[in-house]
């Protein structure tokens, strides 16, 4: 028997490549498996991405047995704003005594991106850098929460190894609420005087509830500001409506739009927060949704959830300054204790992102997941 990198082409491939992360998870307590209706999109080229990007999924098969996964992508839109020509890897996953396994993987994908004019690999992202961006490498003890990846700690060492560059770190904050007393009010002084700042040049009617019955309207005026708020960030790439738009579809049925807040100044949203029920806590027990009656035990397990992830806090560079930022956290936080959660995830932010992680700490959050991205010059 010998070591086979074989593409993703039938149906039975698309299982076997969705299946074998049960047997790299079996152990780990936190894992949570993606669910399969997602994964199967990705599978079959109908996700946002392939408008545009291209990939390929691959299997590597010892025999008949499959020992690995990866997936290899170009994101056109990415390499066009960054003016990079990199190929990025997803995907991944390999067994504990399987570096050998990741060598030839992470080779394929070198080889993959030679033949298609790159000069770089990166990753890892499952497509889109929004998709389980980087390897964790701090953390393994909690879970994930909504929209954040999990790996095993072999992971990262094996790309170390393979000769992988950190491109950026990034970082998911906790906060815990019983150190606030489940009141804002107790909230450091600070935060309150800078928003109150807010209120007093602008009055009343700063924030503002999304209004999800007027949904086309919503993503046309928060997909540029997201962009345009980001775009200070080093490593930032601008995301393509279509995939803005797709992500947003995603996340709808759980949505809650008191913990969508739009901030508006002269009738104008400048800056807005995204805030989800941290629905993975639920996920956990829904075998990824690959069977009808998982539907009922996430249903079930919904009632149960405990914390609620901040994950979106944009303002429009031209409204720095004005204390939009402390005013939304506010705003969110009397939101998230009024509706019972325990405890708030903020994720994931760049490490160079000063605004963001200032505020986390001000509030009382620590780092509990912190993960890397890599580079390879080709």
């Amino acid at each position: 028997m010998h070591l086979s990198i074989l593409p993703v082409r039938t149906w039975a491939d698309r299982r076997d490549f969705y299946n074998f992360a049960w047997r790299v998870y079996q152990d780990d307590p936190n894992w949570v498996p993606h669910l399969w209706p997602q994964r199967k999109s990705y599978l079959e080229r109908r996700a946002a991405f392939f408008h545009y990007g291209e990939g390929e999924f691959w299997l590597a098969r010892w025999g008949g047995e499959v020992v690995g996964t990866i997936g290899t992508a170009i994101d056109y839109s990415r390499n066009r704003n960054k003016g990079w020509r990199a190929a990025n890897f997803g995907f991944f996953e390999v067994l504990p005594d399987g570096y050998e396994v990741a060598v030839k993987l992470w080779d394929h994908a070198c080889q993959w991106a030679r033949e298609h004019g790159m000069t770089e690999l990166q990753g890892p992202y499952s497509f889109s850098t929004t998709d389980d961006p980087g390897f964790l490498v701090q953390g393994f003890e909690y879970a994930p929460a909504i929209m954040m990846g999990h790996n095993p700690p072999y992971y990262p060492e094996f790309a170390q190894r393979y000769g992988f560059e950190v491109l950026q770190e990034s970082v998911a904050y906790r906060i815990d609420l019983a150190r606030i007393n489940f009141d804002v009010n107790n909230a450091p002084a600070a935060i309150h005087r800078i928003a109150a700042r807010v209120l007093q040049r602008h009055g009343g009617g700063v924030i503002r509830h999304a209004r999800l019955d007027d949904w086309e309207q919503e993503i046309k005026r928060l997909h540029p500001l997201y962009n345009k708020s980001l775009a200070v960030l080093p490593e930032f790439s601008p995301l393509e409506e279509i995939e803005f738009r797709a992500q947003a579809m995603a996340l709808k049925p759980i949505l809650d739009p008191d913990l969508v807040l739009i901030a508006q100044i002269d009738g104008k949203a400048v800056g807005f927060a995204l805030g989800l029920p941290n629905i993975m806590e639920a996920l956990r027990y829904a075998n990824g949704l690959r069977h009808p009656w998982d539907y009922v035990r996430l249903a079930l397990a919904r009632r149960r959830i405990t914390g609620v992830s901040f994950k979106i806090l944009a303002v429009d560079p031209d409204y720095w300054g004005y204390g939009l930022e402390a005013l939304l956290f506010l705003e969110f936080g009397k939101a998230a204790i009024r509706k019972g959660y325990k405890w708030i995830d903020g994720s994931l932010t760049s490490q160079q992102n000063p605004q963001t992680n200032k505020l986390a700490a001000r509030m009382g959050g620590y780092i509990y997941r912190r993960y890397r991205e890599y580079r390879l010059s080709l």
